[in-house]
């Protein structure tokens, strides 16, 4: 029987009808209260109740429990401390001669008044919003900086194929544009802007001699054949297109 709780929802409990005391906990649970299996099992359920709760309250929760159950909402409290308001149904349970050898109880966590549909879904687009930004930015970061070993496969080094392009580039994407040192990169991308060799050694305070050894490096760093393939993904990636 335990066994399909395991896979549910709602924050499963078996308590011993003498004691009071837990006997099995479910995932859920535990998730929900904050106490691993171990710690959860032999302890009384009192210790989710915060203070508030009385004696008088506790014993009649627990004597209709033991007869046709309880249905009701009431204040929890998880390992931390936290108080929180459950929706709790127990019901007792009988072995095959109607005796009774557990009490089971099924909690599930009641939401806030104010937290409505629409709310929720005001909160997910907030963090929708902060998170695509964060991923924006990272990804920026690897386009630069990307794993050696996602370059080599971009580069279709790994298999001898190209991707279809021409290039061995998956999408469209500069291929091995994280090998190029930063001046390299900013060389590459006057390139792309339109920039002759002449205007880019003015632009750099550098003689033509080094832009054109960048150049020769930019094309060996990106495996591009000749000076108009340079051109072409210096463009895409200076606009943004690559």
């Amino acid at each position: 029987m335990a066994a399909g709780w395991e896979l549910v929802s709602d924050a499963i409990s078996v308590t011993d009808p003498q004691t009071d005391r837990l006997l099995y906990v479910n995932p859920a649970w535990r998730k929900l209260y904050g106490y691993s299996f171990a710690e959860a099992l032999d302890q009384s359920v009192s210790v989710l109740t915060p203070d508030g709760l009385s004696d008088k309250v506790r014993r009649e929760l627990m004597a209709h429990s033991r007869n046709n159950g309880w249905e009701g909402r009431l204040l929890n409290s998880d390992a931390r401390g936290h108080v929180f308001a459950v929706d709790l149904r127990t019901m007792p349970i009988l072995d095959e001669n109607d005796q009774l050898i557990g009490l089971l109880g099924v909690a599930t966590p009641v939401r806030q008044a104010n937290v409505t549909d629409d709310r929720i879904q005001e909160l997910v687009g907030m963090h929708q919003e902060v998170l695509s930004r964060e991923l924006k930015r990272l990804l920026e970061t690897a386009l630069i900086n990307p794993d050696p070993a996602a370059v080599a496969g971009a580069n279709g080094k790994s298999n001898g194929k190209s991707n279809g392009n021409g290039n061995g580039s998956p999408n469209g994407e500069v291929p091995g544009i994280g090998r190029l040192s930063s001046r390299e990169l900013e060389v590459f991308t006057l390139i792309g802007r339109g920039h002759s060799t002449r205007d880019i050694s003015k632009k750099l305070d550098v003689s033509t001699y080094t832009v054109q050894t960048h150049r020769n490096h930019i094309k060996e760093k990106l495996d591009l054949p000749d000076s108009a393939a340079i051109t072409y993904w210096a463009f895409k990636w200076a606009h943004g297109q690559a």
